[in-house]
């Protein structure tokens, strides 16, 4: 997944906690923002990748 111009790899981060993750990225990805908008951009990211698809239900 790309987000804001980074390239995430999505197998490697859903064997990860959101706590995890972002220790591992806060730190180095968009350092011209401030922590707490990296951490919602982070937190944005993690909850794309990690949570389950929507299925239509048919009527």
């Amino acid at each position: 997944m790309i987000f804001e111009g980074v390239n995430f790899n999505e197998a490697v981060i859903k064997t990860m906690t959101a706590q995890q993750f972002e220790k591992a990225h806060l730190n180095a990805f968009w350092r011209d923002r401030d922590e707490a908008t990296r951490k919602k951009m982070l937190g944005k990211v993690y909850e794309k990748i990690t949570k389950p698809a929507k299925t239509k239900v048919s009527k």
